[in-house]
């Protein structure tokens, strides 16, 4: 074959792996009813370990210390930083909100949870 023919190939297999074909949902309700062990391992895991964080940060009175530390931390945020630094903070974290966010979306769209 020629590189012509490959080139042609190429472009005919990339557009037909974005293509969706029309099925009215189906394959969504397919994939939502296949078990999933591994996802379901992984989900009682993190709950386990949140969980169990919770209960040593509440045994271990972490949360008074923690909210003094972020009250420091922002007391010499505020009293050292110019505005406009103050802002681009703001934004940035903001702006990793966002993206977090989203990014949960399209992993809950595309795992149906």
């Amino acid at each position: 074959m020629t590189s012509n023919d490959d080139k042609l190939l190429g472009r005919l297999f990339s557009e037909a792996a974005h293509a969706e074909i029309p099925d009215g949902g189906f394959s969504r309700r397919v994939m939502r009813s296949l078990p999933d062990d591994a996802m379901r391992r992984a989900r009682l895991w993190r709950a386990f370990c949140v969980v169990a964080a919770v209960a040593m940060a509440a045994g271990l009175r972490v949360w008074r210390e923690a909210a003094g530390w972020i009250a420091d931390a922002a007391a010499a945020l505020m009293a050292s930083a110019h505005p406009r630094t103050l802002l681009l903070h703001m934004a940035a974290c903001v702006a990793v909100a966002v993206a977090w966010v989203v990014s949960e979306a399209l992993r809950s769209e595309r795992t149906g949870w």
